[in-house]
């Protein structure tokens, strides 16, 4: 099993809030998508609540498959927020995922995967 953090960037002028809602809204669609697994970093439930909004603003997803349908279920949240930018991380690796061409993002994407099998 992998452990995915995905830190919600948001617009470029989205304030915490907006991150938050964003999050909010990235995780009801991977929950749609069957990964049920998505909680807060520190591992507990991500309710809708008041808290810290940087913490509101990330997601990790504990992963029994493969990368690949959730980076997908990503970018096609992307494709639904135009403008938008989230990077996914692991271990330290992050891959910043935004409104760069399709070429760019696929070429960056592959190159990712490639590390993370």
């Amino acid at each position: 099993m992998a452990e995915i953090l995905i830190k919600v960037v948001g617009f470029a002028d989205s304030d915490a809030a907006e991150r938050e809602e964003l999050a909010l809204r990235l995780r009801e669609e991977l929950r749609d998508a069957d990964f049920h697994d998505v909680a807060r970093p520190d591992g507990t439930a991500l309710p809708r609540a008041k808290g810290d909004a940087l913490a509101w603003a990330q997601l990790v997803v504990t992963l029994a498959g493969s990368l690949p349908p959730l980076l997908s279920a990503v970018r096609g949240w992307l494709g639904r927020h135009a403008g938008a930018s989230v990077v996914v991380e692991i271990d330290g690796d992050r891959l910043e995922l935004s409104d760069a061409s399709p070429a760019e993002q696929h070429d960056a994407v592959a190159a990712w995967l490639a590390r993370h099998g």
